[in-house]
């Protein structure tokens, strides 16, 4: 916000915009996410449809658990997926030296963004796994 703001009266009343605003941004968003998905799951906040799974659930909370499990395993297969994919990426970033922005007015480099997509995903994973074997637990009758 303070970076937005401050490119506003920059641009206001100085003539002259904060460089780098537009690429800070667009490559924060994606950490900003990345970050705060693991903790998203584990507090129970990640956007899902739940209208099946919360009838099963209160009904027949066994049933409900296992397929919870699917769901939770099924997520730590995409975000090993994507830290799988991401890797590459990262590296290259390293070696190539990737930035964003124009030279000679403002660049920024890419592979701090790209860490922490693989911290992101890699976390989101596990916490999906850990989610995965409490419902497990549960629907084999091992938890109440």
């Amino acid at each position: 916000m303070i970076l937005i703001n401050s490119d506003i009266i920059g641009r206001e009343l100085f003539e002259s915009p904060v460089r780098g605003t537009t690429e800070i941004l667009s490559i924060s968003i994606v950490g900003i996410v990345f970050l705060q998905l693991g903790h998203t799951l584990m507090s129970g906040k990640i956007t899902r449809s739940d209208m099946v799974i919360d009838n099963l659930l209160a009904f027949r909370p066994r049933i409900g658990h296992a397929l919870q499990c699917i769901f939770h395993l099924g997520g730590a297969v995409l975000l090993g997926i994507i830290f799988w994919g991401s890797i590459d990426l990262f590296t290259d970033a390293i070696a190539i030296q990737e930035y964003v922005g124009a030279v000679g007015d403002f660049t920024a480099p890419t592979w701090p963004v790209r860490l922490l997509i693989l911290i992101g995903s890699a976390a989101t994973a596990i916490q999906f796994l850990l989610l995965a074997g409490r419902d497990l637990r549960i629907a084999l009758g091992r938890q109440p």
